[in-house]
């Protein structure tokens, strides 16, 4: 269900949806990507960092390799496993209605044993993909705060949403997604 509602001082978008694991996991993927490519540097210090002293208290280079392959998979699998886990801790909750405006009440997420508010100082910035937005907490964290998906919405709300998103928070993906 999506209400639009236009005023003469601000737009309102509601959704109403529930998040699964694609979800989640198209939302921290999205997170990864905002670091670029020394956030991404900065994921491989560890695992080389362990593997190198594996490496110096063994006199091993295979068990080192191993460490460091090992470190490389728990990396990948990382993103999967907080995806599933948000996607569990969500499906209790129910389903969401998120009201967006452009006025200074900003963003409401309203659940069935739960509300709360997000003033647009709160909120850091929005990264889009090609199933979402994704609202980020100010830098340096960059947290994932809230998902909201646009099956959720008509082609018409998408861009309305994207419109309010545009003037209140900046954008934070490297390159547009592909529409």
């Amino acid at each position: 269900m999506t209400e639009v509602r236009s005023a003469a001082e601000s737009t309102v978008v509601e959704l109403s949806y529930e998040l699964g694991r694609p979800d989640w996991s198209d939302a921290f993927r999205a997170r990864g990507k905002m670091r670029g490519i020394r956030g991404r540097l900065q994921r491989l210090l560890v695992p080389v960092l362990f593997a190198a002293s594996v490496w110096l208290i063994s006199d091993s280079p295979s068990a080192a390799a191993c460490a460091f392959v090992g470190c490389l998979l728990g990396l990948v699998a990382r993103a999967g496993v907080l995806a599933a886990r948000h996607a569990r801790m969500g499906a209790a909750m129910g389903p969401w209605t998120v009201t967006v405006s452009d006025s200074d009440e900003a963003v409401r997420f309203a659940g069935a044993h739960m509300e709360t508010r997000r003033g647009w100082q709160s909120l850091g910035g929005y990264v889009e993909t090609a199933a979402g937005f994704v609202l980020v907490s100010p830098a340096p964290h960059l947290l994932v705060v809230h998902y909201l998906p646009k099956r959720s919405l008509g082609r018409d709300d998408t861009d309305r949403l994207r419109g309010i998103l545009d003037r209140r928070l900046p954008r934070r993906a490297a390159r547009p997604p592909q529409h």
